[in-house]
């Protein structure tokens, strides 16, 4: 690992702090940007191609962050001014290490389709913290992939992996920008052995979670936590479920709804990893 020392805010530093907080520059370069215990061992668990790691100059680093750096294998480490390292840190206690790693590339038609597809469709995702809790619960609850559509929050910025714990790297998280490409692979599945249904959901759906009968193989698709489906969308779903309620709200919180949806489904339970 080549070291190099960032004592100012220099070009160095610059850089780091745009593949934080912008996607293009993270796009450009094909990296993202990691911070947390948990999401750090997530992506050491997938063998990343790391590009660089980032902690604080004359730190006396914990056996777990001198055993992860050899675990990434990082082509350089930044050894940050301290004052620089908590700057660069979006958590309130500065992290111990920070990660750039290459991009995970996915792609829509890696889905392997079959009896246990359970797919959730994120269409334009506004908030990093919830689609990153949804992540966090389509990989507890046995959820195949999680796919974002349309204009939305970056499936890989820094606050959506944090919120996810890292599970973005264990599910498999795909952009899909072209609402007609999603649409084309509902067709596939749909006509699968056997055949998968698209569900919708919405607070006004037709028919309540409880009746519709859900089970694998299925694409659930969730709206915009503000505007709810989009028209493309919500005109080639095989169907809309709502989640009754009985109190004075009339919508639940995107990453809550989806996490009853899937429990609701009942897919198949997960590996106990903690054994």
């Amino acid at each position: 690992m080549k070291v190099q020392r960032v004592s100012t805010e220099n070009d160095v530093f610059q850089v780091l702090v745009s593949l934080r907080d912008n996607r293009q520059k993270r796009a450009k370069r094909g990296v993202i940007f990691v911070e947390g215990v948990a999401p750090i061992n997530a992506l050491a668990d997938a063998d990343p191609d790391t590009h660089a790691v980032a902690y604080a100059r004359n730190a006396r680093l914990s056996d777990w962050a001198v055993d992860t750096i050899e675990r990434l294998s990082p082509e350089t480490g930044y050894e940050l001014a301290p004052d620089l390292m908590q700057r660069l840190s979006q958590r309130s206690e500065p992290s111990e290490l920070i990660v750039l790693a290459a991009r995970p590339g996915r792609e829509l038609t890696e889905i392997e389709p079959g009896r246990r597809l359970a797919v959730a469709i994120v269409d334009r995702p506004a908030n990093p913290g919830n689609l990153g809790s949804l992540i966090r619960s389509a990989d507890a609850l046995g959820v195949t992939a999680v796919v974002t559509t349309g204009h939305g929050v970056d499936i890989y910025d820094p606050r959506v992996i944090r919120a996810s714990l890292g599970a973005c790297f264990s599910t498999p998280v795909i952009h899909e920008p072209s609402v007609h490409r999603l649409v084309a692979w509902f067709d596939e599945v749909r006509t699968g052995d056997p055949p998968a249904r698209v569900v919708g959901t919405d607070s006004a759906g037709a028919t309540a979670i409880g009746d519709a009968a859900l089970s694998p193989p299925l694409v659930m698709v969730f709206g915009n936590e503000a505007t709810g489906l989009s028209v493309n969308l919500r005109e080639v779903v095989d169907e809309t479920v709502a989640i009754p309620l009985s109190g004075r709200v009339d919508s639940l919180n995107l990453a809550c709804a989806a996490s009853i949806l899937f429990y609701e489904v009942g897919l198949p339970a997960p590996v106990d990893r903690h054994r």
